[in-house]
């Protein structure tokens, strides 16, 4: 199963936070998931860490070109993945590599994770649901992944049924990790057939 991670990247997490990463990166590490994150900080950086120590691939799928853009204008570390892969275009606003980074993680995924996170979680959320994926939105972070079910109930309650939009993809909306951690065991299973 290949499953990628999005989440606030630009804010000191407490200890809490990186704790329930811990748990969730030991957790997927452990049913042998292929993880994919944006190689950069914060959530996805703790949640890519942990499942690394556990064993897992790790992929990081950086908006930078090279190792040392990596490093030297984003800020990122290297020790959240066991592989990283660089953006192959140069792009004369770095918004735009980030943006084919978003979408080429969603590609890759069978599963989306979110947690926190902002207007790039949002926009990795959006791609998610329009590429069909099944999703599972972490609450108790607040931030875009809570955003999102909102925008999610308040289209729906619209009546935004658009078929060409809504079959297929598959969201779970749960309140912690551990609620995470028990969608991702069925799914698991029910994949194993």
């Amino acid at each position: 199963m290949k499953v990628v991670f999005n989440g606030g990247g630009y804010r000191k997490l407490g200890e809490h936070e990186i704790s329930e990463c811990n748990k969730l990166g030991a957790f997927l590490a452990s049913i042998g998931v292929t993880l994919m994150t944006g190689g950069g900080t914060g959530f996805p950086y703790h949640v890519g860490k942990a499942a690394v120590a556990g064993g897992a691939t790790v992929y990081g799928r950086s908006p930078a070109q090279n190792a040392k853009d990596h490093a030297e204008k984003y800020g990122f570390k290297f020790d959240g993945v066991s592989d990283m892969m660089y953006i192959e275009k140069s792009f004369s606003n770095h918004n735009q590599g980030f943006l084919q980074r978003m979408q080429l993680m969603q590609e890759f995924a069978d599963v989306t994770i979110a947690v926190a996170g902002t207007w790039g979680t949002l926009y990795e959320l959006i791609v998610s649901f329009y590429y069909k994926k099944t999703i599972i939105v972490i609450e108790e972070f607040g931030g875009a992944a809570v955003q999102f079910k909102k925008l999610h109930e308040h289209f729906s309650a619209q009546g935004d049924t658009n078929p060409a939009v809504h079959l297929g993809a598959t969201l779970h909306f749960v309140k912690n990790v551990d609620e995470a951690i028990e969608v991702l065991k069925k799914y698991k299973n029910e994949h194993k057939r």
